[in-house]
């Protein structure tokens, strides 16, 4: 009877050791856009918006030159912003979240192309996100080296769940070295589909 048991769990234990194995080399292509330049960390952000609820949430992923995931966390704006300004105010939490783990150079990619251009200079902000971007650009002072740049978010999921998933808590979470377990499952089901 134990004989039978250990056998079970053995290779129960193989065939999930395996799925994960596969599972994270499935996940490293799906969330793994091009990693940033030498010596630079990639921030990928996003917000969302519910409007029903009078909310908007912010994702931030960090990302280190080979592209494994260093830092994550999600936040609750708990205010009725626009898209813009959800988007906006994403990459100045990015910015914040960067600072405070200690990380000076970084690639910022929004997919927020009107908030890439104002941040970049080649276009000036709507008036509802002026301010924001100046914050932006002054909070940007405090790096070694900023870039921002644009991404279309289908080639980035996991800030767009994270900034969903912020809708739903009180303040924020972050997870440092780690993966969120509900990013995780959704990646697991995005393999499988």
């Amino acid at each position: 009877m134990l004989v039978n048991w250990a056998a079970n769990y053995l290779e129960e234990y193989s065939a999930v050791t395996e799925a994960q194995t596969n599972f994270g080399n499935n996940m490293q292509r799906i969330i793994t856009s091009a990693p940033p330049p030498q010596n630079l960390f990639k921030i990928n952000v996003d917000g969302t918006v519910a409007i029903a609820n009078k909310k908007a949430g912010v994702g931030v992923i960090v990302r280190d030159e080979l592209g494994r995931m260093e830092a994550t966390m999600c936040r609750n704006l708990n205010a009725p912003l626009c898209a813009i300004e959800a988007k906006s105010k994403a990459v100045e939490v990015g910015l914040l979240f960067t600072q405070d783990i200690g990380i000076q150079d970084i690639v910022v990619e929004s997919d927020s192309l009107i908030t890439v251009q104002a941040l970049n200079g080649t276009s000036t902000p709507p008036s509802a996100v002026l301010a924001i971007v100046q914050g932006i650009m002054d909070l940007s002072k405090g790096f070694r080296r900023v870039e921002v740049s644009h991404v279309k978010r289908q080639r980035y999921r996991p800030a767009h769940l994270l900034a969903k998933h912020a809708l739903g808590i009180v303040d924020f979470i972050a997870w440092i070295e780690e993966m969120p377990c509900f990013l995780e499952q959704a990646l697991i089901h995005n393999v499988t589909i």
